[in-house]
C-alpha cells in the first residue's frame, strides 16, 4: 500500500536467473527470457530491466514474479535485491549508472588505442598484450555489469554472453602472463609461455563450445589459472619498484586498484549486492596508467627528438663537407678561367681572329661550368635559404643559346641534335640570368647523359601570362616511380639505369631555383621514349622589375653585401694596360716577386695552389705593389721575419697551417694597423666571416676573387699600413728634433768652464755640439732608413758632448767591423740606446761607468748592441719598459715598433739589478748594395 496514489512507480529487476515475467496488479509489465513448465518450453536469458508503474485507485501494489531455471547449475529465482522507488529516481539512477559504465569503457579503450599506437612505433610485446588485456577486460565489465550493455547492443543470446565472458577472461589472463613474462627467469619464460598458449588456446576452444552449466564450471578454471599470474604480475612490479625502476610504482598502484575493482565485483556478483556502478577504483587504475603511457611517450618524443636532433647535425656536416669538397674543386677552375682571360686581353692584337674566338669559348666554358661545382654549394644556400636573386628582364632565346654551344662541347661525340627553337622575338622573363643558365645547363646536361642519340629540343611559349619553356629528348625514358621522386635530392634513376656520374643534385637544385622564380617544375616520361621537362617562369614587368630592384638596393642598403658567384673575366685585365703575369719563380716553400721599386707597397700573398696565386699576381699591377707569394703558412711567418710589409693576403683553407692561425699568429707581432691581413675565402657564412674577423683579419674577398674589388680592397688596406708607418716615423722624427733642455744647458755651462781651463778643448767641444746639432736637425734623416755612418755620427758627437762632462767617470768601448758604414737602418735606433744607458744606467751608479757599443757582423746579419754596467733593471721592470705606459718615454717603443715593422723582430733587452743592462737589435746586411730589405 502507498499514499500517494497518483504518482509513478518503478521496480529496478537486476537479475532473475534464468528467465523471468514480471506483473503488477495483475498487468505482465516486463519479461526476460520465456518460463515454462518444462525445459522445452523455457527459453534463458538474464537481462535487467525496469517495470513502471502506478497503484490502483486504492493505492495498493501487487507484485507477482514468475521464474524459470533450468540452464544454471546454481540457484534460481532471485539472486539480487530488487530496488523500489519513484520513477524518476530509478530512472536516474540506473542513467547514472551506465554512463559510469560507458565512461569507463571509452577510457579503458582509449589506453589500449594508445598502445596500439605505441606498439605500432616500438614493436614491442608489452603494448601489444597491454592493449589486449584492456580491451578483454572492457568486454567483461560491458558484458557482465548489472545493466550488461554489451547485450543492449548487440543480439546476444544467453549461451553466446557466457562464451564471450569466458573468452574475454582467458585473453586477458594470457595478456597479462606475457606482460609480465619478460621479467621470469631466462630459463622459465618459454616454457611459461608455452604452457599458457596451449591453456589460452584449450580455453578459448573451451568457452566457444561448451554449454552455460559447463561454462560456469570453466569460470572457475580460468580464475584458478590466473592466480599465479596475478601473483606474479605483483611480484615483478615490486620487484621493479625496489630496484629503482622508474613507473614501477604507479604500475603496481595502477594493478592494485584493478584487482580491487575485480574483487569487489566478485563479492557483490556472488552475494547478489545491489549497489550504484560508481568504478572509483577503476578510475585511479586508468589515472596510474594513463601517467605510464604519457611518460613512455614522452621518453619516445624525447628519444626521437634527440635522434633528429642528431641526423640534423650530421646533415650539416655532410653540408659542409659538400662546401669545403666545392670549394677545392672550384680553385683550379677559377685558375684556368682568369688566365686565359688574361692572355686573352694581352695577345689580343697578335691573335688570329679563329684564336681570339677559341679563347673566348674557353673563357665562356670555363665560366659557364663553375655552375656545376655551385651545385654542391648551391645544396647548401637553398637549404638555409641564403639564395638571393637579381631579377631583371632576360631575353630567353641567347641564354639557351649559350648553353646548347657550352653543352655540345660536352656531348662526348653522341649523334645528338640540338635544337634551340626559343624564337628571338619571345618576351624577356623575369629571372636571375646567372640562376637562369644554371637551370638551362642542369637540365639539358641531364638529357644529354641519359641519351643515346636522336635530338634534345627546347621550346617556350606562354600560357595564363607566364612562360613555359621546355626540354625535351629522345633518350631512355622514366618509369613512374622514378618520374615521381627525380626531383628529390640524390636520385639519379632507377637501378637497371648506367651510371653517368654526378651527384644527383642537378634536378632537385633546379627544382628549388624555379620556385624561388615563383614558377614551377614537372616533368613527363615513359619508358623507352624519352622525357620532357618543362617549368614556368614569370613574364618580365617593368613595374615588377623596379619593385624588385628596388628590394634589392633597400637590402644592400642594410648591411648585406652582394658577393659574386663567378668573376667576370672581363674585369681581371687592369684598366689601360694589357693583362699580364709577373715573373714569379715557384717552388715547394715560396714565390718571389723580384722588388722593383722601393717606394711600392710590399705584399705577402699565402695560398697553397700556385696557381691561384698567379692568378692572384694577375689582378694586381705589378707597377703599383710588390707581391712576394708562398705555399704555406710557415713560410709566411718566415718571410715576415725577413723585411718589413704592408699587407698579408692569405687563403682560408690550406693545409698544415689555416688562414685563421696564420691571422692568429701574425696578430701576436702586429697590431691590425701596422700589418693588415686579407683572407680570401670560398664560403660566407657568417660565422665563418665572423671567425676571420675574431683573429684578428681585417678584411675578406670571397672567391672567385672580382678584380675590382680586391684592387679596392687591396689600396684600402695598404693605405691603412702607410698611414701607420708614417706615424711611426713621424714620431721617430719628433724624437730625433727633441733636445732635452738639461742637456742644452748642461752642454753651454760645459762650453763656458773651458772657456777659462782648456780654450781648445773648449773649441772641439763646440764643434762636436755643432755636429750634434746637424745631425739632429738632418731633414733625410725623417726617411725610413739611413746609413750607419750617420747614425754613428751623431752617436760619437753625443758621446764627446758626455765625455767631456763627466770627465774620467765615463767611458766608451767600441766593438765595431770594418764596412759597415754603408749599412742601412733605422735613424735615430742607436744614439737614443746609448743615451737611456748613460741617464738611466751610469749616472746612478756610484764609480766609473763604462758603455760597450757593439756593431758585429754575424752571418747575414748585423748585430747592434749597446751595453752598460749601470744600476740594472727587474724582470718586471724590463718586461715593461717597452709597453706604452703613461709617464714613460716613448723613444725605445719607437725604435722597437719600426724594427718589428721592418725586420719582424724588435729590441732584445737583458738586465740584471746592479750589473748592468744591454739593448741590442739585429738588421739584415747584403754585401752588395743599400737596399737592404
Amino acid at each position: 500500500m502507498v499514499d500517494e496514489k497518483e504518482r509513478v512507480y518503478s521496480i529496478q529487476v537486476p537479475s532473475i536467473r534464468s528467465a523471468s515475467e514480471f506483473y503488477v496488479n495483475g498487468r505482465r509489465l516486463a519479461a526476460s527470457g520465456q518460463t515454462g513448465s518444462s525445459a522445452e518450453a523455457y527459453r534463458p536469458e538474464n537481462l535487467p530491466y525496469i517495470a513502471s508503474f502506478m497503484p490502483d485507485a486504492e493505492g495498493k501494489i501487487e507484485v507477482v514474479i514468475q521464474a524459470a531455471n533450468y540452464s544454471d547449475p546454481r540457484s534460481g529465482g532471485l539472486v539480487r535485491s530488487l530496488k523500489f522507488g519513484a520513477d524518476y529516481n530509478i530512472l536516474r539512477e540506473k542513467q547514472l549508472s551506465q554512463a559510469m559504465q560507458y565512461l569507463i569503457a571509452a577510457a579503458l579503450m582509449m589506453q589500449a588505442a594508445y598502445l596500439i599506437m605505441f606498439f605500432a612505433i616500438e614493436r614491442r610485446r608489452l603494448w601489444l598484450f597491454s592493449a589486449l588485456a584492456l580491451s578483454s577486460y572492457t568486454v567483461v565489465i560491458l558484458n557482465s555489469s548489472e545493466d550488461k550493455l554489451l547485450h543492449q547492443w548487440f543480439p546476444i543470446s544467453y549461451a553466446g554472453g557466457y562464451m564471450i565472458l569466458c573468452t574475454a577472461f582467458t585473453v586477458m589472463g594470457y595478456s597479462l602472463l606475457r606482460m609480465v613474462s619478460e621479467r621470469l627467469p631466462a630459463a622459465w619464460r618459454l616454457p611459461v609461455e608455452r604452457v599458457y598458449g596451449v591453456l589460452a588456446v584449450i580455453g578459448i576452444a573451451a568457452s566457444l563450445t561448451f554449454p552455460p552449466q559447463a561454462s560456469q564450471k570453466l569460470q572457475f578454471i580460468i580464475f584458478g589459472c590466473m592466480l599465479p599470474v596475478a601473483v606474479l604480475l605483483i611480484l615483478s612490479i615490486m620487484r621493479s619498484a625496489a630496484n629503482g625502476i622508474r613507473g614501477s610504482m604507479a604500475q603496481f598502484l595502477g594493478y592494485l586498484a584493478l584487482g580491487n575493482h575485480m574483487a569487489w565485483w566478485s563479492v557483490l556478483l556472488f552475494t547478489g549486492t545491489k549497489l550504484i556502478y560508481y568504478p572509483f577504483d577503476l578510475m585511479l587504475a586508468m589515472l596510474f596508467f594513463s601517467s605510464i603511457w604519457i611518460r613512455r611517450y614522452y621518453v619516445l618524443y624525447t628519444e626521437q627528438r634527440a635522434l633528429t636532433a642528431k641526423l640534423e647535425e650530421v646533415n650539416r656536416q655532410k653540408d659542409r663537407f659538400l662546401a669545403n669538397t666545392s670549394h677545392e674543386l672550384r680553385n683550379p677552375l677559377h685558375g684556368m678561367m682568369s688566365m686565359s682571360q688574361v692572355v686573352l686581353n694581352r695577345e689580343r692584337q697578335t691573335l688570329s681572329a679563329d684564336s681570339v674566338h677559341l679563347m673566348e669559348t674557353v673563357a665562356k666554358v670555363g665560366r659557364r661550368m663553375s655552375l656545376m661545382l655551385e651545385d654542391l654549394i648551391d645544396v647548401v644556400r637553398l637549404r638555409d635559404s641564403s639564395v638571393r636573386l637579381q631579377q631583371s628582364g632576360v631575353a630567353l632565346q641567347p641564354v639557351v643559346e649559350g648553353v646548347l654551344d657550352m653543352i655540345r662541347t660536352m656531348s662526348d661525340g653522341k649523334p645528338i641534335a640540338l635544337r634551340n627553337e626559343v624564337t628571338e622575338s619571345f618576351p624577356l622573363v623575369a629571372a636571375d640570368e646567372n640562376r637562369l643558365i644554371q637551370i638551362m645547363f642542369n637540365l639539358l646536361h641531364n638529357a644529354v647523359k641519359f641519351t643515346m642519340q636522336g635530338e634534345i629540343v627546347v621550346d617556350a611559349r606562354i600560357e595564363q601570362g607566364c612562360a613555359i619553356v621546355s626540354v625535351t629528348d629522345s633518350g631512355i625514358g622514366m618509369d613512374k616511380e622514378t618520374l615521381g621522386r627525380i626531383f628529390e635530392p640524390y636520385e639519379q634513376g632507377g637501378d637497371d639505369v648506367a651510371y653517368e656520374g654526378g651527384f644527383g643534385l642537378g634536378l632537385s637544385i633546379c627544382k628549388q631555383l624555379v620556385e624561388l622564380h615563383g614558377g614551377s617544375i614537372h616533368a613527363r616520361s615513359q619508358r623507352g621514349e624519352g622525357s620532357c621537362f618543362y617549368f614556368s617562369l614569370p613574364l618580365a614587368d617593368s613595374a615588377s622589375l623596379m619593385e624588385s630592384a628596388g628590394a634589392s638596393r633597400m637590402q644592400q642598403k642594410g648591411g648585406d653585401r652582394s658577393v659574386p658567384e663567378a668573376s667576370d673575366a672581363s674585369e681581371h685585365a687592369h684598366p689601360g694596360r694589357p693583362a699580364s703575369f709577373p715573373p714569379l719563380a715557384l717552388d715547394e716553400a715560396a714565390v718571389s716577386g723580384e722588388l722593383l721599386a722601393r717606394d711600392r707597397p710590399r705584399v705577402l700573398a699565402v695560398d697553397d695552389d700556385a696557381l691561384n696565386l698567379q692568378v692572384l699576381a694577375s689582378l694586381l699591377p705589378p707597377a703599383e705593389y710588390s707581391i712576394t707569394a708562398v705555399t704555406n703558412g710557415a713560410a709566411a711567418l718566415a718571410r715576415l721575419q725577413e723585411q718589413a710589409w704592408d699587407l698579408v693576403i692569405t687563403d682560408v683553407m690550406m693545409p698544415q697551417m689555416s688562414g685563421y692561425e696564420l691571422t692568429r699568429r701574425i696578430r701576436e707581432r702586429y697590431t691590425v694597423s701596422e700589418l693588415p691581413v686579407l683572407v680570401l675565402t670560398a664560403r660566407t657564412r657568417p660565422e665563418d666571416i665572423e671567425n676571420g674577423f675574431m683573429v684578428g683579419a681585417n678584411d675578406y674577398v670571397t672567391k672567385p676573387v672580382e678584380g675590382r674589388e680586391l684592387r679596392a680592397r687591396v689600396q684600402a688596406l695598404t693605405h691603412l699600413a702607410s698611414s701607420s708607418r708614417e706615424r711611426v716615423r713621424m714620431e721617430a722624427a719628433w724624437l730625433q728634433a727633441q733636445i732635452e733642455p738639461h742637456f742644452f744647458l748642461n752642454t753651454l755651462n760645459s762650453i763656458a768652464a773651458l772657456q777659462m781651463i782648456d780654450s781648445e778643448r773648449m773649441i772641439d767641444l763646440i764643434m762636436h755640439f755643432g755636429d750634434y746639432l746637424r745631425e739632429k736637425f738632418k731633414f733625410q734623416n725623417a726617411g725610413e732608413l739611413v746609413e750607419l755612418g750617420d747614425e754613428l755620427r751623431l752617436v760619437r758627437a753625443y758621446l764627446f758632448i758626455e765625455q767631456t762632462r763627466f770627465a774620467d767617470s765615463l767611458e766608451v768601448a767600441w766593438e765595431l767591423d770594418e764596412g759597415l758604414e754603408k749599412l742601412r737602418i733605422p735613424p735615430y735606433s742607436v744614439q737614443p740606446l746609448v743615451e737611456n744607458a748613460i741617464r738611466h744606467g751610469l749616472t746612478k751608479r756610484r764609480g766609473r761607468g763604462i758603455v760597450t757599443i757593439t756593431l758585429l757582423r754575424r752571418a747575414d746579419q748585423v748585430e747592434i748592441a749597446v751595453r752598460d754596467n749601470g744600476v740594472g733593471m727587474t724582470a718586471e721592470e724590463v718586461e715593461g719598459l717597452l709597453q706604452a705606459k703613461e709617464g714613460q718615454g716613448i723613444a725605445l717603443r719607437n725604435i722597437n715598433q719600426r724594427l718589428q715593422r721592418l725586420y719582424g723582430s724588435g729590441l732584445q733587452i737583458a738586465s740584471t739589478p746592479g750589473q748592468g743592462t744591454v739593448v741590442s737589435f739585429h738588421v739584415v746586411h747584403k754585401q752588395d748594395s743599400a737596399d737592404v730589405v
